[in-house]
């Protein structure tokens, strides 16, 4: 059972909650009115949802969890639907399904306690419904996915560059009136007016990202980009660069392999141009302002899924495209079996239990920096006893979750022996510090 859950991603269930997730779990807990107008740039669908799984199953890790599997779970089933409808009763029909659920990026992000799971069900439904020209549940799938995610947005844009693509030749003859009887254009319309209030929201807080994480790219990344969304590569561990720069080019072939043999060229193209388009515009702006996340581009991976199961649709050979789809499935399964181990949460739990299992009825945790203040205080056998350690007086960083951060949890001086301070790290490490009372020698 430990070789299973250690090498499998049943891991991702069962390791520590990170800050991001526990930052999850503190916002939903909280009155929903009371943390709608605070989100700054989330919107607050996931959290609501949160909120109410949360009355019912608790809050603990796996609990928390499942909400997200659970997302994971219907985007399959869309999934399962799209492919019987597109392969019928060819292989490639149960096929699709499975290699959309082993894919190590999706995979990893339906297990965490954030809006990644959802994320990935409201963008893979958007997809479908757009193929499917179901424009009644396109309009509700995507206008709620983006008031789950705000990257969402790329969705719809990517569609409407993909309309626009196929059909101007139609579209352009029309006058303006009859181009608002063009289904998708009217469904775009609507989904702009839906969604333009948490818009506006997002537009007032932009001055925020003066003061943020998110790291610059660089050409390194670049040429390892499709990899990287492909498996979820963020840089750990440190030597998978090359792989996922070889991974890149050969991913980039399979696409263009789609793109020239199918027979499906509009669909593969709509796939292609939603890997391409977002990652080419998040990178060109990331150069000058940092906005590129692999998980903020979701809709990236899944695409790739569909559009490499489309590359092996069109193989004509019968045996070299079993082969190609074995060999694409077994990758899959290898790096699923080899990557949870290589990037794991950092251990919280252990050392608050550890810590909760020493410390005496006046000791304290003090947080080494806020990066690990909220999983001190979710793992802490009493959270009113966990600070912020403070000295130099910083203000607590708007994206680590400023408004759910109280200004008294803050302490700037160690405490006087014998009451003694646990100070645990960003690593999960851990010291005892206390200070020592002056003795007056009445001099």
């Amino acid at each position: 059972m430990n070789l299973l859950i250690k090498y499998s991603p049943l891991f991702y269930f069962t390791q520590s909650l990170w800050r991001d997730e526990v930052y999850s779990i503190f916002v939903a807990q909280k009155p929903i009115l009371s943390f709608i107008g605070n989100l700054s740039f989330e919107p607050p669908f996931y959290y609501i949802l949160l909120h109410f799984w949360m009355l019912v199953f608790g809050s603990g890790e796996i609990a928390t969890r499942s909400l997200s599997f659970v997302a994971f779970i219907l985007a399959t089933v869309l999934v399962i639907y799209y492919a019987e409808r597109r392969f019928k009763r060819h292989w490639l029909a149960w096929y699709l399904p499975v290699f959309f659920f082993l894919n190590p990026m999706l995979l990893y992000y339906a297990f965490e306690v954030r809006t990644y799971g959802w994320y990935i069900f409201f963008a893979t439904a958007s997809m479908i419904f757009y193929l499917e020209k179901k424009w009644s549940w396109y309009i509700a799938v995507t206008t709620l996915g983006f008031y789950t995610h705000a990257y969402m947005l790329v969705v719809p844009l990517v569609q409407a560059l993909h309309h626009l693509a196929v059909y101007w030749s139609q579209i352009a003859g029309k006058g303006f009136k009859r181009i608002l009887t063009d289904p998708m254009l009217r469904a775009l319309i609507i989904i702009i007016l839906l969604i333009s209030p948490w818009l506006a929201i997002i537009i007032k807080e932009m001055t925020r990202l003066k003061h943020s994480w998110y790291f610059p790219v660089d050409f390194n990344l670049v040429s390892s980009v499709l990899g990287n969304m492909f498996i979820g590569y963020e840089g750990t561990p440190w030597y998978g660069w090359p792989f996922t720069a070889i991974l890149s080019k050969i991913l980039l072939l399979i696409f263009i392999f789609a793109l020239m043999y199918s027979k499906k060229r509009s669909v593969n193209f709509y796939f292609f141009l939603m890997i391409m388009f977002p990652l080419a515009v998040v990178i060109a702006i990331s150069f000058f302002k940092p906005l590129f996340v692999n998980r903020y581009l979701i809709p990236v991976t899944i695409a790739q899924v569909f559009l490499i199961s489309s590359a092996i649709e069109s193989i004509r050979q019968k045996y070299l495209r079993a082969c190609a789809a074995w060999i694409c499935l077994l990758f899959v399964i290898a790096v699923d079996i080899w990557y949870p181990g290589e990037h794991p949460k950092t251990p919280s739990r252990d050392a608050m239990s550890q810590i909760n299992a020493l410390w005496d009825n006046d000791d304290i945790v003090l947080a080494a920096s806020p990066l690990v203040f909220f999983e001190a205080q979710y793992y802490s056998a009493d959270a009113s006893r966990v600070y912020l350690y403070n000295p130099d007086g910083y203000t607590f960083p708007w994206y680590v979750g400023d408004f759910i951060f109280d200004k008294k949890q803050s302490l700037g001086s160690l405490p006087l022996y014998p009451v003694r301070a646990f100070i645990i790290d960003d690593h999960a490490d851990f010291k005892v510090a206390y200070k020592l009372a002056q003795i007056n020698n009445g001099k």
